[in-house]
């Protein structure tokens, strides 16, 4: 699973740094982000988590060696 931007603490924490290096604020970071992705917005954990419960199913099973982005659309592929 290839998640894309998730705002978690782990963000909250190293993003402000992260954005000083790239010359922006953290909020400016992650709009800029955001304004790259097709949904327009950060990803959630639930959406990944989603992806995550359909590969361990039943259901999921056929899926194998596989790359699934979970990105909002920024994948250029």
């Amino acid at each position: 699973i290839c998640p894309g931007l998730i705002i978690t603490d782990i963000v909250r924490d190293s993003g402000p740094k992260t954005a000083e290096a790239m010359g922006m604020t953290f909020d400016e970071m992650v709009t800029t982000f955001s304004q790259e992705a097709a949904i327009k917005r950060p990803n959630t954990v639930e959406e990944v988590a989603a992806v995550a419960v359909l590969l361990a199913s039943d259901v999921g099973g056929g899926i194998t060696g596989a790359l699934l982005s979970v990105d909002g659309g920024t994948a250029q592929y």
